[in-house]
C-alpha cells in the first residue's frame, strides 16, 4: 500500500504535467507515417509483381518498372526510418518526462514510497542501464536506479534545508 500511493503520485503527476496528452498526440501524428510506409511497401511489391508479369517481353519497361519498385522501396524505408528516429526522440523526451514526474511526487510528499516501489523493481532485475546505444534508445524509461538516485538526493536536499 505504501509503494503503490507512490507509483499512483508518479502516474498522476504525468497527467498534471500534460505528459499523457504529448504522449497520446506524438502516436497519434506517428500513424500517417506508419501507413505510409505500409502503402510504401505493398505499392513496390505490386510494382514488382507487375513488372515481372507484364512487361518481361520489353527491356525498357522492365528497367522503368524496376526503378518504380526500388523507389517505392526506399521511400518505405525512409518511412520507416523516420518512425525509429520519431521513436528514439519520443523515448529521450519520455525520460525527461518520467524524471519531472518523479520530481512531482517528491513535491506532494510521495518520495519514499515511490523510491521503495522503483528498488521493488530494481530486486526484480529492472533498474540496470539497458546495455548498447540501440538498447538505451529503445528504453521507454530511465533506469530504476537512475531513478532511485535523484529521488533520494532530492529528499536529502529537503532535509538538509530543513535542517537550516
Amino acid at each position: 500500500r505504501h509503494q503503490l500511493s507512490g507509483v499512483l503520485a508518479h502516474e498522476l503527476s504525468h497527467h498534471l504535467g500534460f505528459h499523457t496528452v504529448a504522449l497520446t498526440l506524438s502516436h497519434w501524428l506517428s500513424i500517417p507515417i506508419v501507413i505510409l510506409a505500409r502503402i510504401g511497401f505493398f505499392l513496390r511489391n505490386v510494382a514488382r509483381a507487375a513488372t515481372d508479369a507484364f512487361v518481361s517481353n520489353s527491356r525498357a519497361l522492365t528497367i522503368i518498372g524496376r526503378a518504380i519498385s526500388r523507389t517505392l522501396w526506399a521511400l518505405s524505408w525512409v518511412f520507416l526510418a523516420a518512425i525509429v528516429a520519431v521513436d528514439a526522440i519520443s523515448n529521450l523526451v519520455g525520460h525527461r518526462s518520467e524524471y519531472d514526474a518523479d520530481q512531482r511526487a517528491v513535491e506532494l510528499g510521495y518520495g519514499p514510497p515511490l523510491a521503495a516501489a522503483l528498488r521493488v523493481v530494481m530486486r526484480h532485475g529492472g533498474g540496470t542501464r539497458p546495455v548498447g546505444w540501440r538498447a538505451r534508445l529503445a528504453a521507454s524509461h530511465p533506469p530504476a536506479r537512475t531513478r532511485v538516485a535523484r529521488i533520494e538526493a532530492v529528499l536529502r536536499q529537503r532535509r538538509r534545508s530543513r535542517r537550516r
